[in-house]
């Protein structure tokens, strides 16, 4: 009986903490709204945009032949402003179009309109899209509990295109450190590395670049004694310093440029790649990246000073290590197995104190 009462509490608590409201919008209202700040497409709990050109074309496509689109959800941060919960990329392709912002292209069920732009239609079309179209737009209230904002986002957006884990994480494990990861992200010398140069690099749309930041901070903290699973060791570290002090979360960041510093002088381009004769390789390898970052990172200040006035000896070392077939299957197969990992970073960091 009590067990039964506690479901029935469970259930009347969770009917009066989600308040929505459902509406119509038209597409000039959507596309407005993102323009003048009411709706924001990109809260940091989002996921950075991803859809392709040709997405976005066909949902344009889909307004003009009466298809069914999904509804949007939103959550009212404030009175008269809003968040985009689920349906960014729907958000963000109206605006881009409305605006003049997104050629169509490639389309099969309304070929005639392939290479127009919102304002080439024929009026009639534009009128149309204007006015007619309306969208589906479901609004948690500002009243609803903020909890479950996050828990809403992270439901939703199962289906689609999946979440990718640094996605999940950065809409449960929202805060401080979050932010931090994205902060860390800015180095120049981060995206040189990871190719990154104007947003649309899956390393950017699918935040590899915050995963790696991540990636750091947890081998950096556990190597010696990693488990194999490094999705949930990531997980962990998130959830452990998801609140961490102002104080924490400036050492790591200190511990972070440093260690991205010194691998910059240390290696410059050829960081984070693999050497196959006769050539480093002009690809980012996370499991090096691990071996150099967290090996750079424990360097005594005297010994780094002396490896940046030794730069060939670095490369021809880094070069030998790769002629090392253990060294080698460390960074190139089952690169979480625990022992791998531990062989990868002890190596680069002997060869560091030996040069």
């Amino acid at each position: 009986m009590e067990n039964q009462e506690k479901i029935i509490q469970k259930f009347e608590q969770s009917q009066n903490s989600l308040v929505l409201q459902s509406s119509d919008l038209s597409l000039e209202t959507i596309a407005a709204m993102v323009e003048n700040g009411a709706i924001d497409p990109s809260p940091r709990y989002q996921r950075r945009e991803r859809w392709k050109h040709n997405a976005q074309a066909e949902l344009i496509e889909s307004f003009l032949l009466n298809v069914p689109v999904p509804p949007v959800y939103l959550a009212e941060d404030d009175f008269g402003t809003y968040s985009v919960i689920d349906g960014k990329q729907r958000i963000t392709a109206i605006h881009k179009f409305l605006r003049g912002n997104l050629v169509l292209e490639n389309l099969t069920g309304f070929p005639e309109i392939n290479g127009l732009t919102f304002q080439h239609l024929p009026k009639p079309l534009q009128n149309a899209l204007n006015i007619r179209p309306y969208l589906r737009v479901v609004t948690l209230l500002k009243q609803t509990n903020p909890e479950l904002k996050y828990e809403v986002f992270t439901r939703l957006n199962t289906g689609g295109q999946p979440l990718l884990p640094q996605e999940i994480r950065n809409a449960l494990y929202r805060g401080p450190l979050n932010d931090l990861l994205f902060e860390l992200t800015s180095s120049q010398f981060l995206k040189q590395q990871l190719k990154i140069k104007t947003g649309n690099e899956s390393t950017y749309t699918e935040m590899f670049d915050v995963e790696m930041v991540l990636r750091f901070f947890t081998f950096n903290e556990n190597w010696r004694d990693f488990s194999g699973d490094a999705r949930r060791s990531m997980d962990d570290f998130m959830a452990t310093h998801k609140k961490a002090s102002k104080a924490t979360l400036t050492k790591l960041a200190d511990k972070y440029s440093d260690a991205l510093n010194r691998c910059e002088q240390i290696w410059g381009e050829n960081a984070f790649k693999r050497y196959a004769k006769p050539a480093f390789r002009d690809q980012f390898m996370a499991a090096i990246y691990d071996a150099q970052m967290i090996a750079a990172s424990s360097l005594e200040p005297k010994a780094f000073d002396k490896i940046i006035k030794s730069k060939q000896k670095v490369t021809k070392a880094t070069e030998d290590l790769f002629s090392d077939a253990r060294f080698e299957e460390s960074v190139r197969s089952s690169t979480n197995t625990p022992s791998r990992v531990r062989y990868r970073i002890e190596k680069v960091q002997d060869m560091l104190l030996k040069i």
